[in-house]
């Protein structure tokens, strides 16, 4: 997941355009909940392996490398059909493409409650990430559709915030859920899946009547509403737009859209280690399951602050590359301070810091691809930098597991975690080098 998005953003708002800042508000309210609604369950059923983990990996006869493995494979399957998803979103409207997202991911959640063993793991996590691909960069291409520049970075950000929500409170109630233990005669970590997964089928039935693609078919705003802000979308897009291709092929093999993916898959790599491994570390710490999801919920808290006051901060001062490349470096001394740890508290500060420097760059890292996409190019451009981010969170998880049985530790896994996310940060300084004479808004 990190995760992808499709527009820039002037983070100065236009203060006399009172009937606008009406508008913008009154789409928020109507679209913002369902987005971040569906980012926060696919999150929390993205994650709550990682707490199944603590009893499932000893009934399955899982080792690291296994787990490693069943984590990636989400990611493998995510990446191989994000491009596709998002194409088909352009085509087709939001509406029909995240609904179906929605209902297939939570379809893919309960199944895992019936798992039987390694391969049925891997199958069903498959399919969990077949299910959920495109969703990131879909719900950014849906955002560009209906905020204008001015008023994007917030609500970009904004759902941004689903993702460490949805960590503080997956892991409280997953921690909660494994307590059901035998009710029914259901291990808790079947019921976790059963109980996470079934609300993500009815926000999706939910949402096949509530979304509207675009502004001019809502029937919840005005006719002076909806020309409003028609125009408005459709002047940033002329206005818009370094990278500039209708050839699929040749969008994609743009140097640019290439370090942008680049710079994504080291992200990736930080996203994906985050939260895998965390609740089996703490179990060690010889605490019950409702206390490890206290102590786990305490560094996503940590990055859902900083994310907040990070992209405020760079709102103001309208700078993207030198945060964006700050925060990736203290996301890589997270990382580690986390491997080289030699208490238990320290690993906790150590993954505090690494879920602000992730999550700091998630809210501002996206605003600078989306200043160099046109209309035309955005969907295949930001699914191939989705694409390439997903790989990382495919392959990092199984370097990690593969490390920890052969060494019996998480010091050389996260150490390679912390490599990524220094190169990640090169790469968006060769960005800013690249870029300079343009401005990222």
């Amino acid at each position: 997941m990190s995760d992808l998005a499709v527009a820039a953003q002037d983070s100065s708002e236009p203060k006399s355009d009172v009937v606008g800042h009406a508008v913008v508000r009154k789409v928020a309210w109507r679209l913002m909940w369902f987005v971040m609604a569906l980012y926060f369950l696919a999150i929390l059923d993205r994650g709550n392996i990682s707490f199944a983990a603590i009893s499932m990996n000893r009934d399955l006869g899982l080792n690291a490398q296994m787990f490693g493995i069943a984590v990636g494979v989400m990611y493998f399957t995510y990446s191989m059909f994000e491009i596709p998803s998002n194409l088909i979103l352009g085509r087709f409207g939001a509406r029909v493409t995240l609904t179906r997202i929605a209902m297939l991911w939570g379809i893919a959640t309960v199944l895992m409650a019936f798992t039987q063993g390694p391969w049925s793991l891997y199958a069903f996590r498959a399919f969990l990430g077949f299910a959920e691909s495109g969703l990131f960069p879909g719900v950014m291409l849906f955002l560009s559709l209906w905020f204008p520049f001015a008023y994007r970075a917030r609500y970009n950000a904004m759902f941004n915030y689903a993702v460490p929500i949805s960590y503080i409170f997956g892991s409280l109630i997953s921690g909660a859920i494994l307590d059901l233990d035998g009710v029914l005669g259901l291990a808790g970590w079947k019921w976790l899946f059963i109980l996470e997964g079934a609300p993500t089928i009815l926000l999706g039935v939910i949402g096949i009547f509530y979304l509207t693609d675009r502004p001019r078919q809502a029937n919840w705003l005005t006719p002076q509403e909806k020309a409003w802000l028609a125009a408005e979308i459709e002047r940033d897009a002329r206005d818009r737009g370094v990278i500039h291709d209708r050839s699929l092929l040749r969008t994609l093999l743009k140097p640019m859209v290439l370090l942008f993916a680049l710079c994504n898959f080291g992200l990736f790599c930080g996203l994906a280690s985050l939260f895998s491994w965390l609740p089996q570390i703490i179990k060690t710490f010889g605490l019950p399951n409702s206390q490890v999801g206290m102590v786990t919920a305490i560094p996503p808290l940590a990055g859902l602050v900083g994310m907040i006051l990070l992209s405020r901060h760079s709102d103001r001062l309208g700078e993207r590359f030198i945060y964006s490349c700050c925060t990736l470096l203290l996301a890589a001394s997270g990382f580690a301070i986390a491997a080289f740890a030699p208490n238990p508290v320290l690993i906790i500060i150590g993954f505090m810091v690494a879920n602000v420097g992730v999550y700091g760059t998630q809210a501002v890292f996206w605003t600078i691809p989306q200043s160099y996409l046109s209309r035309d190019s955005a969907p295949g451009a930001i699914g191939l930098i989705g694409m390439v981010g997903s790989i990382g969170g495919a392959l990092v998880p199984v370097v990690i597991g593969r490390i920890r049985d052969s060494t019996g530790s998480f010091t050389g896994g996260f150490l390679v975690v912390s490599a990524a996310l220094a190169i990640a940060a090169g790469g968006v300084m060769v960005a800013r080098a690249q870029l300079s004479g343009v401005k990222v808004r």
